[in-house]
């Protein structure tokens, strides 16, 4: 994928018709292209046209523009395990989730939100390519869930709580995605509940051993 974000961020106060950012909203929207956003998403950010965006979708991927809405999930969809999403995916939404408040917290003024998401999801990509490298089938976070899960952890229009925060585990370190609407029993670390599924099998192995060995004494 050719490199289009320049280090300098869209200052969330420049006008989308400013000449002197025209170029940089255009390489935005051209990078969201790339990583596979919805139209009205690269609309929202960068100020083109429902048919400009279709024309750089159809000249930069061959393809036409995703048609749906943006995802709106709940935030158990990022934080708890389902039958259909394992703790993997959590760790996986912590990840994107942990990289994107970092350059938040690192910027010394608002920029344009589509420059933040897209940049962080960037990093998030490069720090995960060597897991998908190793696991096939490894689940990554998409870049219209990336949005999603960026909407869950900001404040909304009345200044409540964002829905998601991170936290960092007691026990191995781990930051996690926590609901701030939950108490903390019905939640837990993905990591250390990963460790404990491999911990199981071993476990049972050495239960099983030392009855043998009980038998025959």
């Amino acid at each position: 994928m050719k490199e289009m974000l320049p280090v300098r961020p869209i200052p969330a106060s420049v006008q989308f018709d400013d000449p002197i950012w025209i170029s940089r909203f255009l390489d935005l929207a051209d990078l969201m292209v790339w990583l596979g956003g919805k139209p009205k998403l690269i609309c929202r950010y960068t100020g083109l046209a429902p048919k400009e965006v279709a024309l750089r979708y159809k000249a930069l991927t061959g393809r036409e523009a995703q048609a749906g809405r943006l995802p709106q999930s709940k935030p158990g969809h990022y934080a708890l395990p389902s039958k259909h999403r394992g703790l993997d995916w959590n760790l996986q939404a912590a990840a994107f989730a942990s990289i994107y408040l970092r350059i938040e917290a690192a910027l010394t003024e608002p920029v344009n939100r589509g420059w933040l998401l897209a940049t962080a999801y960037l990093a998030y990509l490069r720090l995960t390519d060597p897991l998908r490298n190793s696991i096939r089938d490894l689940q990554r976070l998409e870049f219209n869930s990336a949005y999603d899960l960026m909407t869950l952890l900001g404040r909304d229009k009345d200044g409540k709580s964002a829905p998601l925060e991170l936290r960092n585990c007691n026990v191995c370190g781990t930051s996690y995605l926590y609901i701030t609407g939950w108490t903390a029993k019905r939640q837990a670390c993905p990591m250390c509940g990963i460790q404990r599924q491999l911990e199981t099998p071993a476990d049972k192995s050495r239960t099983y051993f030392s009855l043998r060995r009980r038998k025959s004494a």
